[in-house]
């Protein structure tokens, strides 16, 4: 559905540049940590480290709400306006457009040659001509858990954020219980002393993340990418873990008793013990004993 200029002068503008993939999770989550020490505004935080121009972010702020009532001009005009294309850039998009054999739509070719992301161009387009914006991405969401994180709220229960872009976000101690992150991009973002339980993670990237006692139990982990994320003292019990990737990751004193391990690739080497039980089912060639894998009485 199109966007409403009603919906938009409603959303903090933290969310808008998100939305729009001008900035990016982990700069608007670190923006809103600073905002609590410094109480400036997120728009002057962003600015403040050059991770957007002041132009943009005072064109969100004051403009962008009322230009759906206004006459409809080209997007080039409103990628000016937002100090996200120069005079020059858009000469040379224009010649580039009269060199092409083929037709090639002005918001196409922009993209084509490096100088905004697709994501931001259809956002421009779904607002400004009222066109589908197909972009699935959680984002609304996720700026909602990070701004509510950053004033200590802790409990996400039941949260959608399929494919949500989590990487490198530092949320220990989160509760996310029963949520979906199916393919969810956790890379290096910091989950430890959290609680994830009954959590679909299938097929989530988690490779490099701090997941250090945290609770997985009952979730569902399978095709998910766990490389090299440290698991130290995290509880599995009861999970769902097939062909799973856990190679190179820290495994110290983790707990899978009950867990299905089905195809999964495991560390060659353990400096811990890592522990399991008889309810605990493993590929008929792994031996958890002979791995140095402790059973629980």
């Amino acid at each position: 559905m199109a966007m409403t200029s009603k919906e938009y002068a409603t959303k903090p503008i933290g969310q808008v540049l998100i939305e729009a993939g001008l900035v990016s999770v982990n700069q608007i989550e670190k923006a809103l940590q600073e905002q609590k020490k410094n109480k400036l505004k997120i728009g002057e935080i962003l600015v403040s480290h050059n991770w957007i121009g002041k132009q943009t972010v005072d064109f969100f702020v004051e403009r962008w709400s009322e230009l759906c009532g206004e006459e409809k001009k080209p997007l080039a005009y409103y990628f000016y306006e937002a100090g996200l294309l120069s005079k020059a850039q858009i000469k040379t998009i224009r010649r580039l457009q009269k060199l092409k054999q083929n037709k090639v739509r002005f918001h196409n070719l922009i993209v084509e040659e490096g100088y905004l992301k697709q994501m931001t161009v259809d956002f421009f387009a779904a607002y400004l001509l009222n066109l589908e914006y197909l972009n699935v991405l959680p984002l609304a969401k996720v700026y909602k858990i990070l701004a509510e994180y950053a004033q200590e709220e802790t409990d996400f229960q039941g949260a959608e954020l399929c494919q949500a872009p989590l990487m490198n976000l530092s949320l220990p101690g989160i509760k996310l219980d029963g949520s979906n992150l199916k393919k969810a991009d956790l890379s290096g973002a910091n989950l430890s002393n959290s609680s994830l339980v009954q959590v679909n993670l299938s097929m989530a990237n988690l490779s490099q993340a701090v997941l250090k006692e945290t609770d997985f139990s009952m979730s569902f982990f399978k095709g998910s990418n766990l490389q090299e994320s440290n698991l130290e003292k995290a509880n599995f019990q009861s999970a769902i873990l097939k062909d799973v990737n856990f190679r190179g990751a820290n495994l110290a004193n983790a707990n899978f008793a009950g867990a299905h391990l089905k195809n999964v690739i495991l560390p060659l080497h353990y400096s811990n013990d890592v522990y399991f039980d008889r309810e605990t089912s493993f590929d008929d060639d792994f031996d958890p004993k002979l791995m140095g894998w402790r059973m629980i009485a």
